[in-house]
This record gives structure tokens, C-alpha cells and sequence, in this order.
């Protein structure tokens, strides 16, 4: 029974682990597995303001308004000079930049 309690876990952390690997982040919602990175291309926004460029593991300050997925409440994303910048929500940390 302990297994079962710590698989949700353990596929949150190799998920993060691919994202900031340079994979693109899966996730469930409604049935069906969207791509965050080409849910952020497709949906694209216009540019928010930083001082220095996003990096991985960086916090995003509040003042970035933050894109959620449809239905997903673990990842956002903003564009920073013409790129998706994706976001762990319950951390706010940038998780992967652009490409």
C-alpha cells in the first residue's frame, strides 16, 4: 500500500525532472495529455517585462502574469523575448525557457 501513496509523487518529480531536462512537461486533463511547451507555442501572449533573462529554477516574481493550461493547475507559462517560459505553479520556478 506504501508503493501506491508515493507513484503520484514519484511521477511528479521525474516529470519535473524532464522538464528541466529540456523535454516538454505531459500532464492529464480531461482524458486526454496536453504537451505544456506546445500548448504555450500555440497559445502565444505578448512579452512580459524582466530585468534579466528567466532562468531554470529561478521564482517568478508576482508581478508576471501567469498563463494556466486549460483545466491544468500545475503549470502556467509567459513569454519572455518571444519565447514560452513554462512555470510550476505551486512553486512558481521556471521549469523550462523557450526551445
Amino acid at each position: 500500500m506504501t508503493h501506491r501513496r508515493s507513484l503520484p509523487l514519484l511521477l511528479t518529480v521525474f516529470a519535473l525532472a524532464g522538464v528541466a531536462s529540456g523535454q516538454t512537461a505531459e500532464t492529464a486533463t480531461a482524458g486526454t495529455r496536453v504537451n505544456v511547451y506546445n500548448f504555450a507555442v500555440e497559445n502565444p501572449v505578448d512579452d512580459s517585462s524582466l530585468r534579466v533573462a528567466p532562468t531554470l529554477g529561478e521564482t517568478v516574481p508576482p508581478s508576471i502574469q501567469l498563463v494556466p493550461l486549460d483545466g491544468d493547475a500545475s503549470y502556467a507559462y509567459f513569454y519572455y523575448n518571444g519565447q514560452p517560459v513554462i512555470v510550476d505553479l505551486t512553486t512558481r520556478s521556471v521549469v523550462r525557457v523557450g526551445q
